[in-house]
């Protein structure tokens, strides 16, 4: 088991003591770092990484992420980036206890091996964890000294992050990612849960205690301050995009089908939407970029699959561009995003962008960089026809969404927002821990705290 201070070693290489620290919580941006791990991320997974690369190539931050357990090892280094599983000494035993926990019929505990000696203080462990959370886990954080934590999207994870933070007397920023991140039913006491199993009154708390908000767009900074009384810093999507991009794309004469990425998600991304898309258009090619997250929904795609569309799933990030290059234009079904990361993808590629729905700051309409169809599906279908068959229209389309992409979005200037954002709130020192007495025993206690955020 590597301990606590086997993490202080790690976090604190020699001659580091002018960087400044990057605390970073991003559950499943493991993956994007081990080659090893051929697993599926999503646009926050992505946009985490570049910040978290992004800080660590300028040579004044330290950056740490902590993350999920994949099975790694609980301190490990990529890129000039240490990575910490979250909450090493619960994890560690739990990877003992809940596998055997999870086994299907009867009374788990009967059927564990009691022969195995360690489950005789991991289950007392596991218990006592669970009974008093306000006093075991904000220990992580007290350990590490973090003097800010930055939490990538609305979710459990965050939640339970900006609870123990403010126990510990942390500042904590929260980056939304996708606009349900905003959910105006994120109420306390409402604990309904989302489609992705968190309570919503978790997503509130978030959204009250965090010290700061970074938003992606216009619009959710207006929402935030519309429905949760806030005000955030915007920092838009960062890519890697260059002035030149336009001398490497295809022509369009040699890019060869309409393309869609995405999760089986049929929720939000709908990718049975573009299935049926692919079905009403025979004469032309569609290709679906797929990370397999819902296997019923998968199965449902092969098996209604037209012949004039390709399924292509675990595909590796530089595959993904490459597809994209070679596609006519890209195509979005999503019922709401953030700020697709897809997008961005396109503009560097030079694919002009449909979307049925999601048109963030009015990008698509408003700026001349695609076209959104409103909902409306039979419309989704005649642009799409119509991007096909005029070149001349998609090389204008694709060239005003590089310029928009190149201004608004570009990397450096971005990460450097980013950095500011993280200097700030980490300057303003150690937050008070108001806690009563009477909340001590509560993981999730405090009032919100509505401190005017950082202005970049």
């Amino acid at each position: 088991m590597q301990t606590e201070s086997a993490q202080h070693a790690c976090t604190s290489p020699p001659g580091s003591a002018a960087l400044r620290a990057a605390w970073l919580v991003c559950g499943n941006v493991y993956p994007l770092f081990d080659p090893k791990l051929n697993m599926p991320a999503g646009g926050m997974e992505t946009r985490a990484a570049l910040f978290g690369r992004g800080l660590a190539a300028t040579g004044r931050w330290h950056v740490s992420f902590v993350v999920s357990d994949f099975g790694q090892p609980f301190v490990t280094h990529h890129e000039g980036i240490d990575f910490l599983i979250y909450q090493p000494v619960y994890r560690h035993a739990g990877r003992n206890v809940f596998p055997r926990l999870r086994r299907r019929g009867g009374a788990p505990l009967l059927r564990l091996d009691w022969s195995d000696l360690h489950l005789c203080w991991q289950i007392p462990l596991i218990a006592a964890w669970l009974t008093l959370p306000a006093f075991f886990f904000p220990r992580f954080w007290r350990r590490l000294k973090p003097a800010v934590v930055c939490c990538f999207g609305n979710n459990e994870r965050s939640a339970e992050v900006i609870a123990d933070c403010r126990r510990a007397g942390i500042r904590t920023i929260l980056c939304i990612a996708s606009d349900k991140d905003l959910a105006a039913d994120y109420r306390p006491g409402n604990h309904e849960r989302n489609h992705y199993g968190m309570p919503k009154w978790k997503g509130y708390y978030s959204l009250a205690h965090a010290d700061c908000i970074v938003v992606q767009s216009a619009t959710q900074r207006k929402v935030l301050q519309r429905h949760f009384d806030r005000d955030a810093v915007l920092i838009r999507n960062p890519v890697h995009a260059a002035a030149d991009d336009p001398q490497r794309w295809l022509l369009r004469k040699d890019r060869d089908y309409v393309i869609w990425i995405g999760r089986t998600d049929s929720y939000n991304k709908r990718p049975m939407l573009f299935l049926e898309l692919a079905r009403h258009c025979p004469a032309l090619a569609f290709v679906m970029v797929v990370s397999r997250t819902d296997k019923t929904q998968f199965a449902a795609l092969e098996l209604n699959r037209p012949p004039n569309l390709r399924i292509l799933e675990n595909l590796s990030p530089d595959e993904v561009q490459d597809c994209l290059r070679h596609a006519k234009l890209f195509v979005n079904t999503s019922q709401f995003e953030g700020f697709p990361n897809t997008f961005l993808q396109s503009a560097v590629m030079g694919v002009p962008i449909v979307s049925l729905a999601v048109d963030p700051d009015g990008m698509l309409a408003g700026d001349g960089c695609g076209l959104c169809a409103g909902e409306n599906v039979d419309l989704l279908g005649e642009y799409v026809q119509r991007l096909w068959h005029d070149d001349d229209y998609a090389e204008q389309l694709a060239r005003a969404c590089h310029r928009y992409v190149l201004e608004c979005h570009a990397a450096p200037a971005r990460i450097s927002e980013f950095a500011a954002c993280l200097e700030a709130q980490g300057n303003l020192g150690g937050r008070q821990n108001r806690t009563r007495w009477w909340q001590k025993l509560r993981r999730f206690a405090g009032n919100p705290k509505m401190g005017r955020p950082i202005k970049l």
